[in-house]
């Protein structure tokens, strides 16, 4: 498609979409249902009105007409996930309640997580009466007189919507409530429009409820009325003879186009124009009847704004109800604007004939239909369309209905299709919306791995949010957006779930895995640690994958390698990227080990490491994940320092270099692994150094390395040989962290005094020397290297101070397998509890998974575990986009205060366990003084209630509904109405 470009920066994005109508839970069934030319009203036979309360002489009267547009549910909510106690909960009108779960969604849908809203947010939103105040709390009488008839009116107020979500999601922009009948939802959406447009917001969520109570399944038909004497409502058929009632609620979510389009949002449709007038009196037939100039000038209006043609509209979904009078105007005032030369063919659309006339949500139900039509470039069908309208006929087939599912592809200009609403009164609105702007089709290559992580904040909603995204999967058409979107568009719970995943079919066999799904209850917020592994896990190609596709840690391994390679001549660290060994791993190999396949000089496996861990770091810490503490284990304590700013990373790569240079001057030595103690070997065998042997590592309390001249090792097995005891050699060039590299001490010594100058850390890192955090005295002592070169490993002491320091810390391990995290799992120090914070990054060279895999792994672990992801910069680089993924499970339970019935002889005191008690029972709590009590008797008498006093009767609600068979309210005389109101 070729347009002429034109400004577009007062151009609002519809970014999020969600609803609540007849027939249609969410946006998903209500669209399929539009597709498929089906009608949500509820039509109910004579048995079904009866079991629904419907006295017999209404549901047998003839003029009873039983259709209406019904919403099930409307006593459920999820009032945990919105902070509310029961108390609460059932003294709030149901239409706040369903929108609050109802703008959570559309949030969801927009990719947007309340807590990381960057900007203002405003609310502009509407609703109608409460008529649950009128027909159910005025008429309960406990419920009336120990509230009062203010507090209940203050929590029902149709004009707090707006301002309870915003407190609600702490929303801090504006937050407005829009009354104008049946333009509520459009008025509001055009006030949030300006809001975007003139910088008060960034976001908006804008919308309205209408939710009457009780929800009657039909009506009393009287002649003259606007209700359709059949239950069929026809819009703008030459039969329209009256609406249909109806429920229902919606939200979307509006940000400026060159916002959402840099965040990568989902774009439904973009809104051009808009604008809302009041007709006046002049032309308008009556208050309560429509006027043609008044609606025709509104649209007139949106139009100028959006600056469009009548000949530039491909579609109109209309506002009128099905009536004739009604039809006719509405009619009549499309007539005048688009009547005109250049004009083709314009479709007409509605959505009362298949919900019912829901009021002040009317208008966001036909945005949100609109919007999915330039979506999914689809025109749904009218229902209950025979004939046209004969005022139709007047225009040709410039106004047509639209009576079959039609296609509407894209073409040579953009699509744009109008929505009116017009208010019982005269406060019309109009809108004008565009189809999205074309999605760039070329993107970055993907992870070949994704992490798909998830969460609520009850198991069992977040057992239900797995199947749900499980159910989904075959609607997935980019599984990197999947990710994005999770990552960045839903709030983080407790309950946490994620696995990793290569493709869409590799994402079904996770759902329906029994292992693949890994699962952390009560998450908690925890920070981040390293271990920084030292020579001996590694093998060739151990990182390709990630050196391939991840620019990150590319840039960290070629700074490395060009530093190295000044100094060495060679690149060490090819090996990391190469193809990838085949050799077998070996757990037990610890220190300065080498396979058949891999060059073992120091000058190679050394920088090759402490390449790995720093490049791992520095992509870590790209990610977000912000250590709190570093532990280095040999090679690693380099990194460690590198990644603290202890170092710079020349100085760093200069002292690896010059250490393993000097190193390979020396002798070659021997080193073998120990199961004992230090203690426990010198009483076996005595002072080691007796066989030219030092202790080079202790790894644990049983778990000790040596190292020294060959034949002094090869004595010391021996003699262990004699007491049973094992002493595994290990694979190593040199007698590291022994005396034997004792004459290369002092040149490194000189070295480092002319070559480094050390800076406090940034993090605090852990020394070898001394199993503790380094010191300012260690760090500026130049012989320091030198004694972490030739002294031993003290890792069981880093083990026991991380233990005692960092209890809950999640560490990652930083290189190839798991040893180090093996060593912590081996100490008693550290608790088994805590073995789930450690986290491998790389496979073992035995593991056959992907490296790109077991980093997505580690970093969905991490997140399990509570640690803070950056998933902004996780995602930078990768233009992703987002996606529509399933919304969250609330977790409902009934909500609900019934209007008194008629009340029974008055009673007072406990009935006989296991009989269920005639008359309401009512639960007095809280501290009592003589006036509290005598209220209390005085209620009960005058309701005919039976009351319970909570300090009477110990085992509270439970135990009062087990011995009377019923609860039907909790009451609290020890607090004023005038304190509530001030609470």
């Amino acid at each position: 498609m070729t347009t002429p470009s034109r400004d577009t920066g007062g151009d609002i994005a519809i970014v999020g979409m969600a609803g609540n109508f007849p027939g249609a839970p969410d946006i998903g069934k209500f669209w399929a249902d539009l597709c498929a030319g089906r009608d949500g009203i509820t039509r109910m036979t004579r048995a079904e009105l009866l079991a629904a309360g419907v006295p017999p002489e209404v549901a047998d009267d003839p003029a009873f007409v039983p259709a209406a547009g019904l919403l099930p549910g409307i006593d459920r909510f999820d009032a945990d996930f919105f902070g509310y106690d029961r108390t609460d909960a059932e003294l709030l009108d149901p239409q706040h309640r369903l929108f609050l779960e109802c703008a959570w969604h559309a949030l969801e849908d927009a990719g947007v997580d309340p807590d990381r809203i960057e900007g203002l947010a405003g609310v502009f939103a509407g609703g109608a009466p409460s008529t649950y105040l009128l027909s159910n709390l005025l008429s309960n009488d406990v419920t009336a007189l120990t509230v009062g008839p203010d507090q209940l009116i203050l929590q029902n107020e149709k004009d707090l919507i707006a301002s309870r979500l915003s407190y609600a999601l702490d929303l801090t922009g504006p937050s407005v409530s829009v009354q104008s009948c049946s333009s509520t939802a459009l008025a509001a959406v055009a006030q949030g429009c300006s809001s975007l447009l003139t910088g008060e917001s960034d976001l908006v969520v804008s919308g309205s409820v209408s939710v009457v109570v009780p929800q009657e399944p039909g009506y009393l038909y009287r002649e003259g009325s606007r209700f359709a004497p059949d239950g069929i409502n026809r819009i703008l058929d030459a039969g329209a003879n009256g609406k249909v009632p109806g429920n229902g609620l919606g939200v979307v979510v509006m940000r400026r186009l060159e916002d959402a389009q840099a965040d990568g949002d989902r774009i439904y449709a973009v809104i051009r124009g808009w604008a809302i007038h009041h007709e006046g009196n002049r032309a308008r037939q009556g208050f309560n009847l429509p006027g043609v100039p008044g609606q025709a000038a509104v649209v007139a209006e949106a139009m100028a704004a959006a600056d469009v043609e009548p000949a530039e509209i491909d579609h109109i979904e209309v506002s009128t109800l099905g009536t004739p009078f009604g039809d006719v105007a509405e009619i009549s005032a499309l007539q005048k604007i688009f009547d005109v030369d250049g004009v083709e063919r314009i479709t007409l659309g509605s959505i009362d004939a298949n919900l019912g006339h829901i009021n002040q949500a009317g208008g966001i139900a036909r945005l949100i239909k609109a919007a999915l039509a330039l979506h999914h470039e689809k025109l749904p069908p009218a229902v209950n369309f025979e004939k046209p309208n004969p005022q139709l006929a007047h225009s040709g087939d410039k106004l047509v209905v639209q009576t079959e599912l039609g296609d509407w592809p894209r073409g040579e200009r953009p699509r744009l299709a109008g929505v009116s609403a017009y208010g019982f009164g005269g406060t019309d609105a109009h809108v004008v919306i565009e189809e999205a702007p074309e999605d760039l089709p070329e993107r970055p290559a993907a992870r070949p791995h994704q992490l798909l992580a998830w969460s609520a904040r009850t198991p069992e909603a977040a057992d239900a949010m797995t199947g749900r995204l499980a159910a989904d999967r075959p609607e997935w058409t980019d599984l990197a957006d999947v990710a994005y979107t999770l990552h960045n568009g839903r709030k983080a719970f407790e309950h946490r779930r994620m696995t990793v995943v290569s493709s869409a079919d590799d994402a079904a066999d996770a759902f329906a895995s029994e292992t693949r799904v890994v699962a952390e209850a009560d998450s908690a917020p925890r920070e981040a640690g390293f271990l920084l592994a030292g020579v001996g896990e590694q093998y060739r190609g151990m990182a390709g994958g990630l050196y391939d596709s991840e620019p990150e840690f590319k840039a960290a391994v070629d700074e490395c390698a060009a530093l190295f390679k000044a100094h060495l001549g060679t690149d060490p660290t090819a090996s990391l990227h190469g193809a990838r060994g085949s050799g077998g791993g070996d757990l037990a190999r610890l220190l300065g080990r080498a396979t058949d396949t891999e060059d073992a000089a120091p000058s190679v496996t050394q920088p090759a490491v402490f390449t790995l861990g720093y490049a791992l770091g520095r992509l870590l810490r790209a990610w977000g994940l912000r250590p709190s503490v570093l532990a280095g284990y040999s090679v690693g304590e380099f990194a460690a320092a590198a990644l603290s700013g202890a170092l710079t990373l020349e100085e760093a790569t200069a002292l690896v270099a010059t250490r393993a240079k000097l190193i390979e001057k020396l002798p070659p030595g021997a080193m073998a692994a120990v199961p004992l103690g230090a203690d426990e070997l010198t009483k076996l065998v005595g002072d080691v150094t007796a066989f030219g042997v030092d202790v080079a590592a202790l790894n644990g309390p049983r778990m000790i390395v040596v190292s020294g001249a060959g034949d002094g090792v090869e004595k010391l097995a021996a003699a262990l040989a004699e007491h049973g005891v094992p002493a595994r050699p290990l694979r190593t060039t040199h007698a590291f962290h022994s005396r034997a590299l004792r004459p290369a001490a002092a040149e490194l010594t000189a070295w480092a005094r002319k070559n480094l100058t050390p800076r406090e850390p940034e993090v605090p890192y852990l020394s070898n020397v001394t199993g503790a955090p380094i010191t300012a005295k260690q760090l500026n002592d130049p012989g320091y290297w030198a004694e972490h070169m030739c002294r031993p490993v003290r890792f069981a002491a880093m083990i026991e101070h991380l233990a005692s320091t960092n209890p809950d810390t999640v560490l990652l391990e930083l290189g190839a397998g798991q040893s180090l995290g093996s060593m912590f799992r081996g100490h008693p120090e550290f608790p088994q509890t805590s073995w789930p914070l450690l986290v491998p990054t790389l496979p073992g060279e035995a593991d056959p998974r992907q490296d790109t895999a077991v980093l997505t792994e580690a970093l969905g672990r991490a997140w399990l575990s509570g640690a803070d992801i950056d998933w902004r910069a996780y995602h930078d680089g990768r233009d992703p986009r987002k996606t529509t993924l399933p919304g969250y499970p609330f977790q409902h339970d009934r909500y609900w205060i019934e209007p008194t019935t008629a009340p029974a002889d008055v009673a007072l005191g406990a009935r006989a366990a296991g009989e269920k008690a005639a008359r309401p029972v009512y639960l007095v709590e809280g501290e009592l003084d003589v006036t509290a009590r005598d209220l209390g008797m005085r209620l009960g008498a005058e309701l005919g209630a039976t009351v319970v006093f909570a300090d009477e009767h110990p085992g509270g609600a439970d135990a009062v509904r087990a011995a009377h068979g019923r609860l039907d309210g909790v009451l609290d005389l020890t607090t004023s109405n005038a304190a509530k109101e001030e609470r």
